[in-house]
């Protein structure tokens, strides 16, 4: 923890337990426990905004098929028309 040994640790706390008095150690424990949640908190937060945001860059990096010969999928406007033309070419074949 920061580099601080069990023994450099127990000398700090000696030392607020005599500048601060028994009265205000356990609240400055208390307000510096939940800085400390709230500084934990606010750095998974930005972590997920940022791998949302990375996440969110490589898909729009990736094309819009997944087909092996990278066509794109027709709308069903472009399937009804080519359809029609193959059944005109049919007709105009048996005539």
């Amino acid at each position: 923890m920061f580099g601080i040994g069990g023994t450099e640790l127990f000398i700090i706390l000696l030392i607020a337990l005599i500048v601060l008095g028994p009265n205000k150690l356990p609240d400055l424990a208390r307000m510096l426990g939940k800085a400390m949640g709230e500084f934990q908190r606010a750095t998974s937060d930005l972590k997920r905004e940022i791998d949302i945001a990375g996440e969110d860059r490589n898909n729009s990096a990736k094309p819009e098929s997944d087909d092996k010969d990278g066509k794109t999928e027709d709308s069903p406007a472009e399937t009804a028309s080519e359809s029609k033309d193959v059944d005109d070419n049919i007709k105009q074949g048996a005539d």
